[in-house]
């Protein structure tokens, strides 16, 4: 069942699409869903895209009984970049912010980010602080503190970041996912492939930076991220890391990036042996081996030998030497 939206249904157009991915994950939905209604800025759309056709998701979309509010799934399911792309391709505002089903807004995010891109039509992104808080929703202080140090926003000042490339490439401090608007015309979506898969929120940041247009930073914490057993990041499979073996292998080749290009390669090799550690994690020895052989051909490295090495032990020793390094 498609359950696209047809652009004459309403005559004025938001100037804000809020962008909702889910799959299944129902759990703390609603509350993202009312922190997104709640927002002072009113001129919005919220497109609740689902790629697992899930009736309950339907059933909490409807109970809101919110004009702002649509819903959508797709007829096969289309993976998280593909699903984020449909509901991007259906968007009428200028504007679009991502909204994780597990996370929260600040009543004032945005309209304390639409103003920054207001002020400047050149402008491509404005992006905030966040939170963390915890699977019950309780503030963080101390962790919130130093995620925000982490990523390189504890001495970023307000207003247009001067080194963008840096502060992404080099401390990936652009929350895209978390905390940011951005223009829907300055990208071409067409780029938002499957293969990104969970790190689109890295790879459409990245997109917008090789623009060279202003971008724009609130040191406020206007929204919340939530930290629990379910998220993504949690999750281990064969597969996981392939996504940033694609992204790296296409930015290292980016014009707009070639003061970085040492950087991105040395990021394609560790991301190559990361893979070849998950495929082995997994005893799918003969990919492993490729990956880590990639790895060692991309720049020689020790790390690439010892998992070419390891791939070759007996299953029963490789066993012990993943328990003695857990």
């Amino acid at each position: 069942m498609d359950n696209s939206f047809s652009a004459n249904r309403m005559s004025d157009a938001p100037e804000v699409s809020v962008i909702v991915t889910v799959y299944d994950r129902v759990k703390y939905l609603s509350h993202a869903l009312k922190s997104a209604i709640d927002q002072t800025y009113r001129s919005v759309e919220i497109i609740v895209t689902d790629d697992s056709d899930s009736d309950e998701i339907r059933c909490i979309v409807a109970s809101f009984n919110n004009p702002l509010i649509r819903y959508r799934c797709n007829p096969s399911t289309l993976g998280v970049a593909l699903n984020l792309r449909a509901g991007i391709n259906e968007a009428r505002g200028r504007y679009i912010a991502i909204l994780n089903d597990d996370d929260l807004w600040e009543p004032e995010f945005l309209t304390e980010l639409v103003k920054k891109l207001d002020l400047d039509q050149r402008g491509v992104l404005s992006f905030c602080d966040h939170w963390i808080i915890s699977e019950s929703g309780e503030l963080d202080i101390q962790k919130s503190d130093h995620n925000t140090a982490l990523y390189g926003r504890d001495v970023l000042p307000e207003g247009i970041v001067t080194n963008p490339v840096g502060l992404l490439l080099e401390r990936n401090g652009i929350p895209l996912a978390m905390a940011a608007l951005f223009r829907k015309d300055a990208i071409n979506w067409e780029m938002l492939v499957k293969e990104v898969s969970g790190a689109y929120d890295f790879w459409i940041s990245c997109l917008l930076v090789s623009t060279g247009r202003p971008i724009y930073y609130t040191p406020q914490r206007l929204t919340r991220y939530r930290v629990h057993g379910a998220m993504e990041t949690a999750r281990r499979s064969p597969d996981k890391n392939e996504n940033m073996v694609y992204i790296y292998s296409k930015l290292k080749d980016m014009p707009c990036f070639i003061d970085k290009k040492a950087l991105l390669t040395n990021r394609y090799k560790q991301a190559l042996f990361q893979s070849g550690k998950d495929n082995l994690h997994f005893n799918r020895i003969e990919i492993a081996r490729a990956y880590f052989f990639r790895s060692w051909k991309v720049k020689k490295n020790f790390k690439a030998i010892v998992g070419l090495s390891i791939s070759y032990l007996p299953r029963k020793i490789r066993t012990i030497l993943k328990l003695t390094k857990q």
